[in-house]
């Protein structure tokens, strides 16, 4: 595994870390294996977040073959913003991962007007400092999904990493804040490497994304395969070529932009749907010739598309904006279409 320096901290982190979220959804046994895994193959960076169910839980199972955590680094992260409410986020990662220390610690998902909310007396910021200076983390940094809010986070001289989505669809976002982390020597977190898992050349995709001054990519794994696949990337030096770029492109261009990325952000629909997963079998059904297996696996959900309130929650927190709901109902009439 090729090793990165992470901004101007002294963490050298795993060009391929590991991206948290998809853990939440499988059991804990494979969990922690999928994890040792990653170990096991020089994979040194755990991203987390207090949000993602129980994550945090299960990485802190993984640690307990390495009581010294050796030279893993964890990084976590929290959406609140008051100092009260931080503590109590910072103190729960530590006792959820079973660690007295985390390496990172992110203000998560900043969206326009939340710099100010953190930055102010009584906001995140200031119990993230307090915690550093106690020991309990050592660096502070910021994520987002959006770009313009990201600008002036950076620019302001209080962080130290920050993690962002970059990727053949997403790059003309974000490629104007690459620049500005650099200049301002932020380390570079990259999650939605894979497009939330979509790309069928993930090997490209992450290759693509380590071209980039980045410190690591954060795929989300859920299995000891995903791992030795991606890790491979890791451990390579990478050679980017104009083809490969023409062939994402290509694939890109079929994939489109008003597509769901699985970043899991609409999982407090209050009537139970998995919404990410509606999406992930009319994705089978549109692209890749499995109608018979999507329509079936849609039909074994508990709650569907049927079942919505249309409140709209879930388009308030998605962070790429899509019109949840619309995209929901032709899942399900696609996807009910021959079951009548």
């Amino acid at each position: 595994m090729k090793y990165r320096e992470l901004g101007n901290t002294d963490l050298q982190v795993s060009s391929i870390g590991f991206g948290g979220v998809p853990i939440n959804r499988i059991c804990t046994d494979r969990a922690v294996r999928t994890m040792h895994r990653a170990f096991d193959l020089g994979i040194n960076f755990i991203d987390t977040a207090r949000s993602y169910g129980d994550s945090e839980e299960k990485i802190g199972k993984a640690l307990n073959r390495y009581p010294s955590h050796n030279n893993i680094i964890l990084a976590s992260k929290s959406k609140v913003r008051s100092a009260v409410k931080m503590k109590d986020e910072v103190d729960r990662s530590l006792r959820a991962m079973n660690t007295d220390y985390i390496h990172l610690y992110q203000i998560h998902d900043l969206r326009e007007n939340d710099l100010d909310k953190v930055t102010a007396p009584g906001g995140a910021l200031e119990a993230l400092d307090r915690a550093r200076k106690e020991g309990k983390i050592g660096h502070i940094g910021v994520s987002g999904h959006r770009p313009q809010a990201l600008i002036p986070a950076m620019k302001a001289g209080i962080f130290e990493t920050v993690q962002m989505p970059l990727n053949i669809i997403d790059h003309p976002l974000f490629s104007d804040n690459i620049p500005v982390a650099t200049e301002h020597s932020l380390g570079i977190i990259v999650m939605k490497p894979l497009c939330g898992g979509l790309m069928e050349s993930p090997v490209q995709a992450l290759k693509f994304v380590l071209s980039h001054p980045v410190s690591t990519a954060i795929p989300g794994m859920d299995s000891p395969q995903q791992v030795e696949e991606n890790a491979r990337v890791g451990c390579q030096d990478i050679e980017f070529s104009k083809s490969d770029l023409a062939n994402l492109k290509k694939e890109a261009a079929e994939l489109g932009k008003d597509f769901c990325r699985r970043c899991g952000y609409c999982d407090i629909c209050p009537a139970g749907l998995d919404i990410p997963d509606v999406f992930r079998f009319d994705r089978y059904y549109t692209s890749y010739f499995a109608e018979n297996w999507a329509r079936d696996q849609y039909s074994n959900l508990e709650v569907t598309v049927d079942d919505c309130l249309d409140c709209g929650k879930c388009e308030e927190v998605c962070p790429y904006q899509l019109p949840i709901r619309d995209k929901l109902q032709m899942a399900h009439e696609r996807l009910t279409s021959e079951s009548n």
